[in-house]
């Protein structure tokens, strides 16, 4: 008796050990959970979600998402076709020296995937990527976009007269939010509308400033360091200057050019100052980067490229931004079945190439010899973030 009472005792300590090791291989630490969907891809951290509400809620808190924001920012890309906008992301890190003159093929493989569009968007112009989301435009409103999660917001009409927009999109570092600006198109004004992108928040504000001055259809907007730079016409000076917005404290100050023979509609962030494009090639291949520093103007010479189709003709590249690992983003203004991207290094005055294969198998699409307008987000961070 003793002996069966013995072992039913141990029969109960291992079942209890049984049932303490289960309990404790399923049950893992948050903070290692946390941990292993950092370092998975972005539409595996977006599936997990539903795995518990623990699982949820960390991946839908802001200091989780400010972590995957971290992670090596990707060259995004996009262009509209038959209601459809194609979008893609490929790696903009430098590569080994060894492999610098060589091609690099985007049909290695990359995020991409396609979504339906309104009809209403007839002509689809977008702001930078900032800090993970961009804006455009449907009818008068503004669409939020956030290219890693595929979802749009649509905000309300920033007023109801305005049919044709100038919108620009900022990033607050300091309070984490994202602010949309709208000012009427090409219509002189003292002031511009502003919202707030947070949960519940749809009322547009105004803010004044004491230039009154007009957007043109090349105006675009650049964030750096929470500051949003544009070039607009200011009637009392009959001048093209740089306006400046302070996402943080929404106030608008004027900056003057330091030439006339810039580009209006071409502004990069270079090593986190901001930069305009002199219009003149320096010594037939280069170019004139004008840099922005406490509101002084600098400026350093680049080679630039130039791409000799045949004996008559040469197909000029646009300057598209800045990566952070230090090259120039060069792309021709269609994207067609050969397009490719040029990567320079300022440094070691080289390129490299990278083709856009495998960006869509819709041959309907790339059939059109013209070609389609190629959209390039530089340094384009992956973001979780939603306001719905």
């Amino acid at each position: 008796m003793e002996q069966q009472e013995e072992e039913k005792k141990k029969i109960k300590v291992y079942q209890k050990k049984r049932k303490r090791s289960k309990s404790g291989s399923s049950s893992i630490p948050l903070d290692l959970v946390s941990e292993i969907l950092l370092r998975l891809p972005e539409k595996s951290v977006v599936r997990f979600r539903c795995v518990s509400k623990p699982w949820s809620s960390i991946t839908t808190e802001p200091y989780f998402i400010n972590l995957l924001k971290t992670r090596s920012p990707r060259l995004l890309l996009c262009f509209k076709a038959n209601e459809k906008l194609f979008v893609s992301s490929i790696p903009q890190h430098r590569q080994t020296f060894e492999t610098w003159n060589k091609s690099h093929s985007s049909s290695q493989p990359m995020d991409r995937y396609h979504m339906e569009f309104s009809k209403e968007i007839n002509y689809f112009l977008p702001t930078e990527s900032v800090n993970g989301l961009i804006c455009f435009q449907e009818s008068a409103k503004p669409i939020v976009w956030n290219p890693s999660t595929g979802r749009l917001l649509t905000l309300p009409t920033p007023n109801g007269n305005w049919n044709d927009l100038t919108i620009l999109l900022g990033y607050d570092p300091v309070e984490g939010k994202h602010k949309v600006i709208c000012m009427q198109f090409s219509i002189t004004c003292d002031g511009c509308r502003v919202l707030t992108l947070e949960p519940g928040q749809k009322t547009w504000r105004t803010v004044k400033t004491h230039y009154k001055h007009r957007s043109d259809y090349n105006t675009c907007g650049r964030c750096i360091n929470g500051v949003v730079y544009y070039i607009a016409f200011v009637n009392d000076r009959c001048v093209w200057v740089l306006m400046s917005f302070d996402v943080k404290s929404e106030k608008i100050d004027m900056i003057e050019l330091p030439s006339s023979d810039v580009h209006k509609d071409v502004l990069i962030a270079y090593h986190g100052r901001l930069a305009c494009v002199g219009r003149e090639r320096i010594k037939k291949n280069g170019i004139r980067l004008w840099i922005l520093e406490k509101h002084k103007w600098s400026s350093k010479d680049f080679l630039a490229p130039l791409v000799h189709i045949d004996k008559s003709l040469t197909t000029n590249f646009l300057l598209k931004g800045f990566t952070h690992a230090g090259e120039f983003i060069y792309v021709e203004s269609m994207f067609h079945k050969s397009a490719y991207i040029l990567f320079c290094d300022p440094v070691r005055t080289t390129f490299r190439r990278f083709e856009l294969k495998g960006f869509t198998d819709d041959e309907f699409v790339l059939s059109n010899e013209h070609g389609y307008t190629l959209h390039v987000f530089p340094n384009h961070l992956e973001s979780q973030i939603s306001f719905t």
